[in-house]
């Protein structure tokens, strides 16, 4: 791909094309000039000196852009969730054209509106650690767009239009035309790309026009950016206008923070004590924005070099400090400001469901949030969070009410995990401590402390300094981490072998019908493909039918059906009909029935769970069969009796109320305009034609299962048990129907069988249950302290013996319990220069074991691992103990095979 980006607009208003002697890029202006107006290749010029007619807050440009593009003929469309939950290949909403990948702009469905206009919250995390230092970078921003989705059939405008409105646009809001220039930079990205015009103004960069034509294809004949690209038949203005640039450019205030967040700004430098720093150093930031612009500033800049330029320009335009003074001013500053971009991050995150967890978004709204926490200690006001996301919520409200309807949800989250961050750095000292004792930590280990014990680099490093060692934190390791986590794994498609004749999934038409007729369209073996089929495919959670399949001259059980492209191809036990060959299929109806109801009980639980826990539920995943379900849901704590005893009421209750279920086929475009992403909880499908199971007024999924009438024929619902899958994520097992009542019935039994083994009434077996276990606990008490004296007094009796400087002690302790001769070798080894051998036989086993002190140097796991081999079994352990299992009657033999292997180890 190449050649000049000729357009009529250009042309006709006097635009030259020129390139830049620095980057050596082609751009577009009025004027002649050797740059390109791009920082690095020329400096910011609109600090202090605004490019915009007047100051505009966020409100004000956001509506401006809006308002403006409505009378363009843009139909204005509502922003989607900052979590992508649309997609299978990111977890975050990374650009206005995400929310329209793939199904848009595959051509699978219809835009919201064509053209349109939006302003969608958007989160990137790859530039993590440029935030606050560069002057400009954000986790969380706004990209404000048109669009326009042109096709063979229905051109609405491309490039000259698109060019024509953004010059329009920025004239009208001030900027002189011969102050804009646009630089030619061809795009790619979540498999599209296209050539591309980056808009400049006083060296910053306020909007990039894509024209996007292209599709990533190995096999395409197009090049560009180290990628293969086919031409689509769609052709789509891809526009992206950073709102938050354009308010700074407006302002022209030394940072992009001040513009954007003044109030969050004021707050924390107020309660840090940093007000009067950040009035006196005004020019210090700027400059330090200024630099940060010509070096393009990325997670890999070397700090001490950035502010060794920063100084000198200072120096130079008259202002004395050193390098130390500097530092102290501009960093704590830096803090507040990071402070006040991710705080609204979180704000969206949480505001729209993002559970922190360990895994996918709430992997990554975690690692924010701590980082969060961890600056505002640093700045002295640990406890100031909950207070600067209160006001970004206050200050969004008027146009995201929404996040003001979750304050107390996204409060009571960042309450929630400021505490587990307590926990774990109470664990994290121990941790290092542990790590150390093992050796260095490397930049590896340190990536491995962070994800499975949520330890920063930073703590990391203050815990090792404790310990007088030094650990080297890589420059951009939080933006690496995040990068690692920010991008799904794309589901792969198997290549299939032949393409099959389509079958008709004639179940969507009569849910009740059990027999059908059919022909056989294709054969292999066991397998067969029909014309039609009453067989449910196994999908969505949900198990296949089974049945039988009848022709002429035999008959064979069905046993699985799986989606082969278009075609349910029959897995069958017997011999198959031929191809042509007429058959008779019948499923087992007690099999769908029960499915069915499992099915339709799993879409209740979860609206019940969103009724009752928030709407922050989401499901993370879900199974289907006769006898019970299973529904994973995003939830950030453990459902104790109250949360589950809350769930099953809302669910039976929506059981009482017979809804009618409902299913429907309908366009990706109308679903999503009616519905929302709250549709895909299941993962949005990739078809033109979306089937919408909907309980109205309760719940509406996208759903190909097969489903009741009515909430009534459930009959009832009973959870089963509930458990911690992962962190953030709660699994819900219940049954439906004959199974609930028949679960609530073995309930039931065992209640009368407990409260028969108790000798008590059923209303007081929890009491007199609570009470025995008291009892146990006191006796297990009494035991262990027995079990110790007997320890104690048989460590008194047996004597050393003497092998070099280790004290070496044997004995066959008959049939004493395991905790009797665990805590007799702990007492013998404590001396530190001791190895005990002891065996006994407990618990129909035998069993040997080997300890030793710390000044010891023998492995007992390979001691106690070779003589319970040499008995018939098998031990192992840690260095410093180990034990193994015998038959009961070579306990003995065992022991003696311990005793001449140490004895062989000791000796050498």
């Amino acid at each position: 791909m190449g050649g000049a980006l000729q357009l009529e607009f250009f042309t006709s208003n006097g635009f030259q094309r020129q390139r830049c002697r620095t980057c050596q890029a082609h751009f577009w202006a009025l004027a002649e000039q050797k740059l390109c107006g791009d920082a690095p290749c020329v400096e910011y010029s609109f600090l202090g000196a605004p490019l915009f007619d007047r100051p505009l807050g966020l409100s004000e440009m956001r509506e401006a852009f809006l308002v403006f593009f409505e009378a363009k003929g843009h139909t204005r469309v509502e922003r989607a969730p900052v979590v992508a939950r649309w997609r299978d290949d990111i977890y975050l909403t990374i650009a206005s054209i995400a929310v329209f990948q793939p199904h848009v702009t595959s051509g699978l469905a219809r835009p919201p509106a064509n053209p349109l206009a939006i302003s969608q919250p958007c989160i990137r995390l790859n530039d993590l650690e440029s935030v606050g230092r560069s002057g400009r970078h954000l986790t969380s921003f706004e990209m404000m767009a048109h669009h326009a989705f042109n096709s063979a059939d229905d051109e609405i405008y491309w490039q000259d239009r698109t060019v024509e409105l953004c010059h329009e646009l920025y004239t009208g809001l001030g900027i002189p035309a011969e102050g804009l220039t646009y630089k030619e930079n061809p795009w790619v990205g979540g498999g599209n790309g296209g050539e591309a015009l980056e808009v400049l103004a006083g060296g910053l960069e306020l909007a990039t026009l894509v024209f996007m034509d292209l599709a990533e294809d190995p096999q395409g004949n197009i090049k560009l950016k180290g990628s293969r690209f086919r031409r689509m038949t769609r052709a789509i203005v891809d526009t992206g206008y950073g709102l938050e640039r354009m308010v700074w450019a407006s302002q022209g205030t030394g940072t992009i923070y001040e513009a954007v967040f003044p109030a969050a700004v004021e707050l924390l430098t107020h309660e840090a004590g940093l007000a009067d720093k950040l009035g006196q150093a005004g020019a210090l930031i700027a400059e330090n924005a200024r630099v940060c612009g010509l070096l393009s500033i990325d997670y890999g800049t070397d700090l001490s070099n950035l502010r060794e330029q920063v100084l000198a320009r200072l120096h130079a335009a008259g202002h004395e400090l050193t390098l130390e003074e500097l530092c102290s001013t501009i960093e704590p500053l830096e803090k507040a400001f990071i402070v006040a971009d991710h705080s609204r991050t979180l704000a969206f995150m949480f505001g729209d469901g993002v559970v922190p967890s360990n895994v996918r978004a709430g992997y990554l709204a975690r690692m924010v949030l701590r980082r969060t926490l961890l600056l505002l200690r640093d700045l002295g006001i640990p406890e100031a969070l909950p207070q600067v996301i209160g006001q970004h919520i206050d200050e969004l409200a008027p146009t995201y009410p929404e996040l003001a309807e979750q304050r107390v949800h996204i409060l009571e989250l960042v309450a929630l995990e400021s505490e587990r961050f307590d926990a774990t750095l109470e664990r994290g000292r121990r941790t290092v401590q542990r790590t150390l004792a093992a050796g260095d930590i490397s930049a590896e280990r340190l990536v491995e402390l962070y994800d499975s014990q949520g330890l920063p680099p930073a703590v990391v490093a203050e815990f090792a300094a404790e310990q007088g060692a030094t650990v080297a934190v890589p420059d951009g390791f939080m933006a690496l981490v995040a990068e690692r986590h920010s991008a799904a794994t794309a589901p792969t498609s198997k290549a299939e072998a032949e393409k099959l004749p389509p079958t008709e999934l004639v179940f969507y038409d009569d849910m009740a019908a059990r027999e059908f007729d059919a022909n056989v369209t294709w054969a292999d073996g066991a397998a067969v493909a029909l014309d039609r089929t009453l067989f449910y495919p196994e999908g969505g959670g949900q198990p296949a039918d089974s049945g039988t399949l009848r022709w002429e001259s035999g008959e064979a059980r069905v046993v699985d059906v799986q989606m082969r492209g278009e075609a349910a191809v029959h897995t069958l036990e017997g011999d198959a009909p031929p191809v042509g060959a007429t058959v008779r299929g019948a499923i087992d109806g007690g099999r769908r029935d029960a499915l069915s109801q499992h099915h339709t009980a799993t879409h209740v639980i979860g609206a019940a769970a969103r009724r009752t826990l928030g709407p922050h539920v989401w499901q993370a995943g879900a199974r289907k069969a006769t006898g019970s379900a299973r529904l994973d849901i995003t939830h950030h704590r453990r459902l104790d009796r109250t949360a589950v005893t809350a769930l099953e009421h809302e669910a039976n209750s929506i059981v009482r109320g017979d809804h009618p279920v409902e299913a429907r086929f309908a366009t990706r475009e109308a679903a999503d305009a009616q519905y929302g992403v709250t549709l895909y909880q299941g993962g949005a499908p990739n078809y033109r034609d979306v089937r919408v199971v909907e309980i109205p007024g309760i719940d509406a999924q996208a759903c190909a299962g097969t489903h009741v009438a009515s909430t009534g024929a459930l009959q009832a619902i009973k959870v089963l048990r509930t458990e911690r899958i992962q962190d953030g994520v709660e699994r819900i097992e219940f049954s439906a129907g004959k199974a609930a009542v028949a679960a609530a019935q073995a309930e039931r039994e065992l209640l009368e069988q407990a409260a028969a083994a108790l000798g008590v009434p059923l209303e007081q077996v929890a009491d007199a249950a609570s009470k025995l276990m008291d009892e146990r606990k006191e006796l297990r008490t009494r035991v262990t302290t027995l079990e110790k004296e007997l320890a104690e007094s048989r460590a008194g009796e047996l004597a050393a013996e003497r092998i070099g400087s280790v004290n070496l002690y044997i004995n066959d302790c008959g049939d004493a319990p395991l905790a009797e001769m665990q805590e007799l070798a702990r007492r013998l080894s404590a001396s530190g220069d001791a190895l005990v051998l002891l065996a006994t036989r407990t618990a129909g086993k035998g069993h040997v074991m080997a300890v030793r002190g710390g000044k010891v140097e023998v492995d007992c796991s390979a001691l106690a691992g070779a003589a319970a081999k040499a008995a018939g079994g098998s031990g192992g352990g840690a260095p410093t103990h180990a034990k193994g299992a015998v038959p009961t009657d070579r306990a003995g033999e065992a022991l003696e095979a311990l005793v001449t292997a140490a004895r062989k180890a000791l000796e050498k």
